[in-house]
């Protein structure tokens, strides 16, 4: 797990410092979890439509209400993400599918007759859906295939059969590994020092007779 305020959120959300969840957090992050994503794209998506709609909206007076009542929708799933609720990240992906689609057939359905400022300002507020909605729709996945907070491993898409074939191999492998070693430590070349016959040393009648 990465260590550092926040988290690094390479491999997925993190759970903030301090004492949120009802225990002390160090910023560890989360695997499969993406909801911290989705949660700063919303709150991007909820201010550009604020203080942009006077560029983009065809009439102010009559869509304003509209663009307010869809950024505090967003601003309140933000607030209500975590890795724990499925129902809402449902609701995020739902938003941010809604909000793709409003937002680019509204600027499709003004080319040409609306200011490139306009044209742009909607385009950008749909990709910016567009990437919620990929990583709402990532974590929605992993929540049901319980996969948050698990690290990805090769052995989880292993049948049962092969793991338990590849532990009775090893299990039948290491008794011949034990005795391979025990063979080779009496091998004549591998004799210590202490079992070696010490030298012949003449005796003193040897050396006068």
């Amino acid at each position: 797990m990465a260590n550092g305020k926040g988290g690094n959120g390479l491999r997925g959300g993190h759970v903030p410092y301090g004492d949120r969840y009802g225990y002390q957090t160090n910023g560890e992050t989360i695997s499969h979890y993406y909801g911290d994503f989705v949660r700063d794209l919303f709150l991007g998506a909820a201010v550009v439509m604020l203080f942009a709609s006077p560029f983009y909206a065809d009439s102010i007076e009559d869509q304003f209400a509209y663009v307010v009542m869809g950024a505090l929708v967003l601003v309140c799933l933000a607030a209500l993400t975590n890795p724990w609720k499925r129902s809402i990240m449902i609701a995020n992906g739902i938003a941010s599918g809604a909000g793709m689609f409003i937002y680019q057939m509204w600027a499709l359905g003004g080319y040409g007759t609306i200011s490139p400022i306009a044209f742009v300002l909607r385009e950008a507020i749909s990709i910016i859906f567009i990437f919620a909605l990929y990583f709402s729709m990532k974590t929605i996945r992993a929540m049901f295939l319980h996969q948050i907070g698990k690290r990805a491993s090769p052995d989880e898409f292993r049948d049962a059969e092969d793991i338990a074939r590849v532990s009775s191999d090893s299990e039948i492998a290491e008794p011949e590994d034990t005795v391979s070693k025990l063979k080779h430590a009496f091998d004549e070349g591998q004799i210590d020092d202490d079992d070696e016959t010490p030298p012949h040393r003449p005796t003193f009648w040897e050396k006068t007779g």
